[in-house]
């Protein structure tokens, strides 16, 4: 078990939580942007029995879109391509379970393949087994970062109220002016000394590119085994040149300094990176018997709208969340269950005898220890459909009938931890030994994770679409012993008149070793489209804590440094790939947490055709914290942020889009000064802008 479980359980259940779910056939989602689930499903003749999923993307229960996901920009199923609007996500890579239900009303044009249990009695029953099907995108990324630090950074208090810091130019890696080594700037006397750039730089520019790869072998009729690996993931252009000025090992030592590089380097891991060239994210295994569906390896995990979960197979996704899992899907009296056994941490594993990590690079490890392990159990239930028969009887409602329609989702997941092994190092260890580099500790973690997912779609006539989701979740547990605070005493007294713990007035005792779990969140969603024309609302809350910090990009939520005692950690948070905005949430915060929002938004096609969709989108978003003194200004007003974007769209090809998002930050990033907090701001935030355009091609 390594030192990261802890936070994986108190504060990253909204990670860690296995989580499913896609919109329902039928459904559409907003111009313009990625459905949380992913992928784009075959037509309804072409539709294996399981549904399909994007690239690289593993089995979901129950589920919808990411935020903006496009009313305008996908056809409701059973519809062609005119009648709606094409998807926006990646070509499928369908999971074939009985329980899981297509994506959001995607369908590929003529031509295009789906992972299919069915395929072999098509016209892939020509092609012997076995035989492989490959899915994926290229992504290519352009940023331009304006004014990010926020104008709060003191080089004085060596810090601000963002996560993004002032450009070198204006400080070195210890937050001081950058020193140019020049004796005679060190001379100038201006109070400036050493720094010999001009002042103001206020902007950060790059581009980066990852290839996904996800393909599908296909062993037989009921058997098959499905990747994901990324190439070049999120490189940055220019990160990995051939030489350099610091002579990093392996670097060409007749390329004196980066000007004269001539070629990049592959990134490797611990030569001049911290990621390898190609990186496999998932693998697992599915079989199909007549009982059900049984899937296990490292999966792709997504449930409902993707605030808990979400396996990041959005074209603008960065993360995904992938779990270690053994589940098993069937139908019984019209619902859906699905049982899951996961493994999110194994602890310190190694080789019997004289072999270890190092010198076995061949044969089977093995966990050292049963209670240093987080164990996890799923139970999911849910209602929509996912058969052909289904899906056919789901589109002659929505499109023919026009009758409203319903689906819903629940699931419960229990985790627990006995021990955790700390490592005494202040590096990542290969080969943990508990004997010389660490210890055994006392976690005593238990959390009960409960999520709901609610949908609702009406389409009173063609090319008028009306959508409503919710998801709603919850943490609730505890952690007896928190490892960073084993040598502090088990109880101690708030007030400090109380010489023992007897004198202790009731209501003042603290367990500091102890932390309950007591976070929730939701999402709404609300689409409608006519015709060209989409509106809706994103609007959505997590819970916050009265802690300082809001426990994603700034700190850990458990501190052993805080300064006063905090025995709740009860900041939720949307899982990272549930994309709200361009600036607050995805750059400045790192999530959705301790937060209202309200989001509006309107999007309208200049062109539309069968074949491709040209168009605007225009989303004003104001949010507000729910506990002011977590924010770093103690005010509770998040800002005003206003992101537009236009967008060029070949459907399950091509598209290419051009954002700009212009955020006025309120005063929760007031920066304060430490010695007078109640006193006037050091620092009043100033605006913060992007730009930012993208392309992306689909197979």
């Amino acid at each position: 078990m390594d030192k990261h479980t802890v936070p994986c359980i108190a504060l990253g259940l909204a990670l860690c939580v296995p989580a499913w779910a896609q919109q329902p056939a039928g459904e559409t989602a907003p111009a313009g942007e990625q459905p949380a689930g992913g992928g784009a499903t075959a037509p309804a003749d072409e539709q294996p029995a399981g549904g399909a999923t994007a690239p690289g993307e593993g089995p979901d229960l129950g589920g919808t879109t990411t935020p903006g996901a496009n009313v305008q920009g996908q056809p409701a199923e059973g519809q062609s391509p005119a009648e709606g609007q094409p998807a926006e996500t990646p070509p499928p890579a369908d999971d074939g379970l009985p329980a899981w239900e297509p994506a959001p009303g995607n369908e590929p044009q003529p031509g295009a393949t789906t992972p299919s249990w069915d395929a072999a009695a098509g016209p892939a029953a020509e092609v012997s087994f076995p035989w492989i099907e490959s899915h994926g995108y290229f992504r290519f990324r352009t940023n331009l970062f304006h004014n990010l630090d926020l104008d709060t950074y003191s080089r004085e208090l060596s810090t601000g109220t963002s996560p993004f810091l002032p450009p070198l130019t204006e400080r070195d890696r210890n937050g001081a002016a950058y020193t140019s080594g020049h004796p005679e700037d060190a001379s100038r006397g201006d109070g400036d000394e050493g720094h010999s750039y001009p002042r103001g730089a206020d902007s950060i520019a790059d581009a980066n590119l990852r290839f996904r790869y996800a393909p599908t072998l296909h062993i037989s009729e009921n058997l098959r085994v499905r990747s994901v690996m990324d190439i070049l993931d999120n490189l940055v252009l220019g990160s990995t040149p051939d030489g350099g000025t610091f002579a990093e090992p392996g670097w060409r030592p007749d390329v004196p300094l980066e000007t004269f590089s001539g070629s990049q380097r592959p990134p490797e891991s611990g030569v001049n990176g911290f990621k390898d060239a190609v990186r496999v994210k998932a693998l697992w295994g599915e079989w199909r018997t007549p009982l059900g569906q049984l899937l296990f390896g490292r999966q792709p995990s997504q449930w409902g709208l993707g605030i808990l979960a979400n396996s990041g197979s959005c074209l603008d996704c960065d993360f995904g969340d992938y779990v270690d899992r053994v589940m098993g899907v069937t139908r019984l009296f019209g619902t859906y269950v699905a049982l899951a056994w996961d493994f999110p941490a194994e602890g310190p594993v190694d080789y019997s005898g004289q072999h270890d990590l190092y010198n076995q690079p061949f044969g089977q490890p093995h966990d050292l220890d049963q209670l240093d392990e987080a164990n996890q159990y799923v139970i999911a239930l849910f209602r929509r459909p996912v058969s052909q028969e289904e899906r056919e009887l789901r589109e002659r409602e929505l499109n023919t009938d026009r009758k409203p329609v319903f689906d819903w989702g629940v699931y419960n997941v229990i985790r627990s931890q006995e021990f955790t092994f700390l490592d005494s190092t202040t590096t990542p260890q290969v080969d943990p030994d508990p004997t010389t580099n660490g210890t055994l500790r006392d976690v005593k973690a238990f959390a009960y994770i409960p999520d709901v997912w609610l949908n609702f779609q009406y389409h009173p006539r063609r090319d008028h679409e009306i959508r409503l989701s919710l998801e709603a979740a919850g943490i609730f547990g505890a952690i007896e012993e928190v490892p960073a605070l084993a040598t502090r005493a088990k109880i101690i007294c708030e007030d400090p008149t109380a010489a023992t713990l007897e004198e202790c007035p009731d209501g003042q005792r603290i367990e500091q070793r102890r932390r309950d779990l007591e976070q929730w969140g939701y999402a709404l969603e609300y689409d409608h489209r006519i015709e060209k024309l989409s509106w809706g609302l994103r609007q959505g809350a997590a819970s916050g804590d009265d802690t300082e910090g809001f426990g994603v990009l700034d700190k850990n939520p458990i501190d052993p440094a805080a300064s006063t005692p905090d025995d709740k950690v009860t900041n939720f948070k949307f899982d990272r790939d549930y994309i709200v905005d361009l600036i607050l949430f995805r750059e400045l915060i790192g999530s959705v947490t301790n937060a209202v929002y309200i989001q509006p938004y309107i999007s309208y096609d200049f062109i539309r055709d069968d074949r491709e969709a040209w168009g605007f989108k225009l989303s004003p978003m104001y949010a507000f914290a729910l506990d002011e003194d977590a924010t770093p200004g103690d005010e509770s007003p998040l800002g005003l942020e206003f992101d537009l974007e236009l967008y060029v769209h070949e459907f399950d090809k091509f598209k290419w889009n051009l954002q700009y998002g212009l955020l006025f930050p309120f005063g929760a990033f007031n920066l304060l000064d430490p010695q007078n907090p109640d006193g006037k701001p050091l620092a009043d935030p100033g605006v913060a802008q992007t730009l930012q355009m993208n392309v992306y091609m689909v197979y």
